[in-house]
């Protein structure tokens, strides 16, 4: 299937713009309404996109260029062509992340309790994310192996063109961006209720233990998945991607502890 799927002002459209909009405004939509439900202004949120999605363009773009510094090394100048595609959707988060704690700083609000707010529309977005990924077949999981038995239906067929060298003769392989979607959908409904129980009932949690929950769910789904994944660098021990999620599992896992018992106290 086609990456680029038109052309507005003469400008490309790719497919995977589409599907980062499309996860975008599905992130918004609930995250406005997750403020509506525990009756915080909307005026905030507002200026958190202003200020978020920016930075995350300019992030994400930095992230790709990260991973794939060697296409950029001696083309510098190709860094700046953002018409020609090139977005890492982590990277995107991360300056998220950073756009939200540095609003919360300048405006004097805690950006633990705006993180708590925003962490549903966060995973809602990593698995529209994923499930697009999945249906352009960008990232493959390992070959299934041919004496399995299975009858494909939890596999994916990848087209002849997409398969990577040495592997043209290997019709399936695992759909690892499925099953990160499927997970992810459901840590946002533990999620999602849980934000609904402490923002109504309980108020038992620390401001930042439900965002603390959700990326560390994230991380551990990214970082499971990530033992499918057909790496390049087949021998790699630890790939980036499992390094960066094994990582961010400890420190937000690390981070949970001391919160917690900070509110007990303790620390």
């Amino acid at each position: 299937m086609g990456l680029v799927v038109g052309t507005v002002f003469g400008l490309p459209v790719y497919t995977y713009g589409i599907v980062v909009l499309a996860a975008v405004l599905l992130g918004a939509g609930v995250a406005w309404g997750n403020v509506r439900l525990h009756h915080e202004p909307t005026g905030p949120l507002l200026d958190l996109l202003l200020w978020g999605l920016p930075l995350a363009l300019v992030c994400g773009r930095l992230g790709f260029v990260l991973h794939h510094l060697d296409r950029y090394t001696n083309h510098l100048l190709d860094v700046f062509c953002v018409t020609q595609g090139g977005l890492s959707f982590y990277g995107g988060m991360l300056g998220f992340f950073l756009a939200v704690c540095a609003y919360s700083l300048i405006h004097g609000a805690s950006a633990w309790h705006w993180l708590d707010l925003l962490v549903p529309a966060l995973l809602i977005a990593l698995a529209v994310h994923e499930l697009g990924i999945f249906g352009m077949q960008l990232t493959m999981g390992s070959p299934f192996p041919a004496d399995m038995p299975n009858d494909h239906t939890l596999a994916e067929y990848i087209e002849y063109r997409y398969r990577p060298m040495g592997f043209e003769n290997m019709l399936y392989f695992f759909p690892v961006a499925l099953y990160q979607a499927g997970l992810q959908l459901a840590l946002f409904l533990v999620i999602a209720l849980v934000a609904f129980v402490d923002g109504r009932l309980l108020h038992r949690l620390q401001p930042g233990c439900l965002f603390l929950l959700g990326l560390g769910g994230a991380a551990a789904i990214r970082l499971g998945c990530g033992f499918f994944y057909l790496h390049s660098d087949p021998g790699s021990v630890l790939p980036l991607g499992r390094l960066l999620s094994g990582g961010t599992l400890l420190a937000a896992a690390a981070l949970f502890v001391y919160r917690s018992r900070a509110r007990q106290g303790l620390f």
